[in-house]
């Protein structure tokens, strides 16, 4: 998430095959790899046939029997703006929620892999080392192709929701970032759309921050993605993910007190275009030794749930010095507790998957790395997860949702998307540590 100076994309075409038609509710339920990483001779991104042996996609309780015959939206998009400022309408006006196994997982999805404008793709990640990392469907673009298949490896793994990073790139002065929010356009333009859900994250950091005066229309622009029909709910009212309270608090509007005033119209608002209001989640970090004033002033701002984007770097990490990856597990185990202890809204964790700058050119000399990260440790970590929410109902959102750090961000380290590496092996972990009867570790 953010500005990375990449190299350019590479983009790859493919065909989606017709038996597409017949993969509903998130695809097929293939078999966990606990053991070496081992690229599966199977895809699951409509480039091949996927080996069917069920579905992975849980208790879909409103996704449309078929596709077929049903009036499809176009596949292209032609212009970013139109995207943003009117979504198109999902294939079925069915309010739908998608879960696995009664859970529901999103992924944090970063759409800066999109174009050579962007500059994404560094020596440093198709030269090095690092290389091996290449996801499946290569260095990608986000064209409606490859959003696509992102769309069928996701639900496949079981995966409910992608939630966006959204931007106001209309701040930004650089031309590589106009197209950040270009993959939430090509979902909700998608064929596929119909296997997972939606939400948004705000991201409130340079140089993409709006003013005061910009709010209003932000606000009617996010409540036409609020009104579709997959849009993720919670409490009954659409979720709404904030990137970071501090940046709201001190850059864009001055104070606590016009914080809750931003908040409430964002909710006024929304009433008014007849829906029940929303449910707006805020980004809480606690460390260690935390100040206790900052908890009262995330209170009086008014969020109505918290959450997190990523975690780390909470003990004595060295720039440059690798820790094992344990220590980011723990760290984060330890940040549930914290948080849904001291912050007293409901608390929805966070996977941080990995955080590994190595794989950041601009992140060279300050990079934090926690190294030797496994699928089969992966798997524990989301395992471990699960029960948090089952141990702590009275702390979370009833929904039973839990984020994950991230579905692509391979610039920080922390992304699950296939890759030629590992192949599906942390999919098929996620995926395992919350549709089996009983997690295994």
């Amino acid at each position: 998430m953010g500005r990375f100076p990449f190299g350019r994309d590479q983009r790859r075409a493919y065909l989606i095959v017709a038996v597409l038609a017949l993969l509903v509710g998130g695809g097929s339920a293939l078999k966990a790899s606990w053991g070496a990483a081992k690229v599966s001779s199977a895809p699951r991104d409509g480039t091949a046939t996927p080996v069917a042996t069920g579905t992975a996609g849980g208790d879909a309780t409103a996704t449309p029997a078929s596709v077929a015959g049903t009036a499809v939206v176009s596949a292209t998009v032609t212009a970013t703006a139109t995207v943003q400022d009117t979504p198109t309408l999902a294939l079925s006006k069915l309010k739908t929620v998608h879960r696995t196994n009664g859970y529901q997982i999103g992924t944090y999805y970063f759409s800066g892999w999109s174009h050579g404008q962007n500059d994404n793709l560094t020596p440093t990640l198709i030269k090095g080392p690092l290389k091996s990392y290449e996801p499946l469907i290569g260095w990608y673009d986000d064209s409606q192709a490859q959003v696509d298949r992102h769309i069928l490896q996701a639900s496949a793994a079981g995966i409910n929701f992608f939630a966006f990073d959204w931007y106001d790139t209309a701040k930004s002065p650089y031309p590589s970032d106009k197209t950040l929010n270009e993959a939430l356009g090509f979902f909700l333009t998608s064929k596929q759309r119909y296997r997972m859900n939606f939400a948004l994250t705000f991201i409130d950091q340079a140089p993409f921050l709006p003013t005061a005066k910009d709010w209003p229309g932000l606000v009617d622009k996010w409540i036409s993605y609020f009104k579709q029909p997959d849009y993720v709910r919670v409490n009954g009212k659409p979720l709404f993910i904030v990137f970071s309270p501090e940046h709201m608090r001190t850059e864009v509007f001055g104070s606590s007190a016009k914080v809750r005033q931003a908040l409430n119209y964002l909710r006024k608002r929304a009433v008014q275009a007849h829906l029940p209001g929303v449910t707006i989640a805020v980004g809480a970090t606690l460390v260690p030794k935390y100040n206790p004033g900052r908890i009262g002033q995330l209170l009086s701002e008014g969020y109505d749930v918290a959450t997190g984007y990523n975690y780390h770097a909470m003990g004595n990490e060295q720039y440059r010095k690798p820790v094992p990856y344990r220590y980011l597990v723990q760290e984060n185990q330890q940040m549930w507790d914290r948080v849904a202890r001291n912050i007293k809204l409901p608390y929805i964790p966070v996977i941080t998957s990995g955080w590994d700058q190595r794989f950041s050119y601009r992140e060279q000399r300050t990079a934090i790395i926690y190294a030797g990260r496994t699928p089969k440790e992966f798997g524990c970590y989301a395992a471990s997860a699960r029960r948090w929410i089952d141990a702590n109902a009275k702390r979370t959102v009833k929904e039973r949702i839990v984020m994950v750090f991230a579905w692509n961000e391979i610039g920080e380290g922390g992304a699950i998307i296939p890759s030629k590496a590992y192949g599906y092996s942390y999919t098929d972990a996620l995926r395992k540590a919350f549709s089996s009867a009983k997690p295994s570790c």
